[in-house]
């Protein structure tokens, strides 16, 4: 077993491991969390700050990010500036997101 501050060859954390049909090179996973990087009263993601984030956090390969939490209704939340997943336009935010995200994560 490893000292406090070393890397211990058998640690788990940096083993990869297979999520689904998914292969992390690591254990390590950014949760999901809310920066308020949306539209004031829409809840649009801003989508080119939004990719931008996720892909500094997902610069290396194999690694799981957890997009941010997201309302489902207008009604489901109360604050500005958080993003939500109910309206057209907020969903053609989140998939240009992805689709960012997805060519610069395969890069």
């Amino acid at each position: 077993m490893g000292s406090f501050g070393t890397v211990d060859a058998e640690n788990q954390l940096f083993k990869p491991i297979k999520v689904g049909n998914v292969e992390l090179k690591h254990r390590i996973v950014l949760a999901p969390l809310t920066r308020y990087k949306s539209t004031k009263k829409g809840h649009v993601p801003i989508a080119d700050l939004v990719a931008e984030y996720y892909s500094q956090r997902a610069s290396t390969p194999g690694t799981l990010v957890i997009t941010e939490a997201a309302f489902i209704s207008p009604q489901g939340g109360g604050f500005d500036h958080t993003p939500g997943i109910w309206s057209e336009e907020q969903i053609d935010a989140w998939k240009k997101v992805c689709v960012y995200s997805s060519i610069v994560f395969s890069s």
